[in-house]
């Protein structure tokens, strides 16, 4: 089928305007030999997940303007920059591709609302800091262990093809909250630490949410980009328990109430307060 590219993603970026290295396939008998209900829900999947990645745009516009109040190094300001057109990208790229498994052109969907942090109590400079690490550090590192999880059970050319996409910047958008995270001071370090476990806990319980335990998942679901829950969340507490508190251990951030938490077994159905130092 034909799908017509419509975005925000725009020439000035790292991609000149092009949606993807080379162009997507037109066919892949795979999807033809779905079930339509299949192919419906993983069409649902698909369009979610555009909807999620022009949200993330306007997070990166968030981030942008804090490393600018923060006089971050300018090459960190310009990757945050570039993020948001990388996420135009993904948002059109998941739309496209959902597209193809509905067999016809679906709309841009909804923008979803962006609801920053507040992080009351916090000083204006730190919260600019805890919004870079909670999107960058934590949110970004997380996306990209689930892409890689999405990728390993994917089979289907089209979706092997559009994760490798996405996979290929989510990389570049977490090295964005460590380097400047690197390039703080240690008292800011120590104060992110006393805000680590809330923030690790919201980021991983949103995750779940948005990947949820699915009793009718069948395994051309998991072959077309969309593995089951269960596999999802593990590879999201595999990264933070052994990239993301290990990076910021690295960095003399306070990790104790998060290790605190994993080892209890990262539960994300009740605020974590026992474990906050």
């Amino acid at each position: 089928m034909s799908v017509t590219i419509r975005t925000e993603h725009g020439a000035a970026g790292r991609w000149g305007g092009r949606l993807t290295r080379r162009p997507l396939t037109d066919h892949d008998p795979a999807i033809d030999a779905l079930a339509p209900a299949v192919r419906r829900k993983l069409s649902g999947i698909w369009l979610s997940r555009a909807a999620m990645e022009r949200r993330v745009a306007d997070s990166f516009t968030v981030i942008a303007a804090a490393l600018r109040r923060r006089n971050a190094p300018q090459d960190l300001i310009q990757l945050a920059d570039r993020a948001i057109d990388d996420e135009f990208r993904h948002t059109e790229l998941s739309r496209v591709v959902a597209s193809r498994f509905a067999g016809r052109e679906l709309p841009t969907p909804q923008l979803l609302k962006l609801q920053v942090p507040a992080h009351e109590g916090a000083s204006p400079e730190l919260r600019d800091t805890l919004h870079v690490v909670g999107q960058c550090i934590l949110n970004e590192t997380t996306a990209t262990a689930f892409l890689e999880t999405c990728l390993a059970h994917a089979t289907g050319v089209l979706a092997k093809h559009a994760l490798k996409e996405l996979l290929s910047d989510e990389v570049d958008h977490g090295r964005v909250g460590w380097a400047y995270l690197a390039s703080t001071d240690a008292a800011t370090r120590r104060a992110v630490g006393r805000w680590l476990l809330p923030m690790a806990y919201l980021n991983l319980r949103i995750w779940k949410e948005e990947s949820p335990l699915d009793p009718d998942h069948v395994p051309e679901l998991s072959a077309h980009g969309a593995p089951p829950g269960e596999a999802i969340h593990t590879a999201l507490v595999d990264a933070l328990e052994t990239l993301i508190v290990p990076g910021l251990q690295q960095l003399q951030v306070p990790t104790s109430a998060v290790e605190a938490w994993l080892a209890a077994g990262a539960f994300t159905d009740r605020a974590p307060t026992e474990y906050v130092d």
